[in-house]
C-alpha cells in the first residue's frame, strides 16, 4: 500500500454496551474538557458530584454532530469556490429502559419532579424555563480495560419528552434524545460537546 494511512486494527473497532449519564458539576472548560472517571468506569464522586446514571437502555445509545455547511458560489466557477459553518447539532439518543422518575425529570425537557412518602411525580404543564444539563456517554473500550470512548455534551436539553408504553407483551423503555446547546462562556471550538478515546 502506497503512502501513509490508518493501518487496519481490529482493536479500534467498537463493540459493546456504553452507559448514558447526567453529570453533576458539569465538566470544566479546558484544552482537554475531561470527565474524571473511576476505576469502575463511573464518573468520579467527587468531580462530578451527584451524577446520575440512566440505567438499561433497549439498544445502543447514538450519538450524532450534524454541521449545516453553506455553499459560497460564484458566476466565475462551476461549483462552489468555499463553504462556511452556520450551525451545528451534537446530540445524544438512547431508548432507556428503566421507568425511573428520579432519572427521567432530566430526558422530559420540561417538567417539575418531586417525592413525598409513597411515590414520585413529575408534573407537567406551565412551565417556561427548559433546564440544561451535562450528558456524557462512557462506554469501555473492547479489550482495553479502563480505557474508555466518551461523549459530553457540556449543556443539553432534552428533546422528546415522555412517551412509554406498558403492556405484558414487551417490556417498558422510554426514547430519549439530549441535543447540545452552545455555552458562550466557553472557549470558541469547545462550546458544544467534545468526543475523546483514552489510551
Amino acid at each position: 500500500m502506497a503512502g501513509t494511512g490508518t493501518a487496519y486494527s481490529a482493536a479500534k473497532i467498537h463493540q459493546g454496551p456504553g452507559d448514558l449519564w447526567i453529570i453533576g458539576g458539569g465538566v470544566v472548560d479546558s484544552a482537554t474538557p475531561q470527565l474524571t472517571i473511576g476505576t469502575d468506569g463511573t464518573p468520579d464522586a467527587t468531580a462530578h458530584p451527584a451524577s446520575v446514571h440512566l440505567g438499561y437502555t433497549e439498544s445502543a445509545i447514538a450519538m450524532a454532530y450534524t454541521p449545516k455547511l453553506v455553499d459560497i458560489t460564484a458566476d466565475q466557477a462551476p461549483a462552489p469556490i468555499a463553504r462556511y459553518g452556520e450551525a451545528e447539532k451534537m446530540a445524544l439518543s438512547a431508548e432507556v429502559k428503566q421507568l425511573d422518575l428520579v432519572m427521567l425529570q432530566s430526558c422530559a425537557g420540561m417538567g417539575v419532579y418531586s417525592t413525598a412518602s409513597g411515590y414520585d411525580q413529575l408534573t407537567i404543564g406551565g412551565i417556561t424555563a427548559v433546564p440544561s444539563v451535562c450528558v456524557a456517554l462512557i462506554a469501555p473500550k473492547r479489550g482495553a480495560a479502563g480505557k474508555y470512548i466518551v461523549v459530553i455534551l457540556f449543556a443539553a436539553t432534552g428533546q422528546v419528552g415522555l412517551g412509554f408504553s406498558a403492556g405484558r407483551a414487551k417490556s417498558s423503555f422510554n426514547k430519549v434524545e439530549f441535543e447540545g446547546l452552545a455555552d458562550p462562556t466557553r472557549v470558541a471550538g469547545r462550546q458544544i460537546g467534545v468526543v475523546y478515546i483514552t489510551k
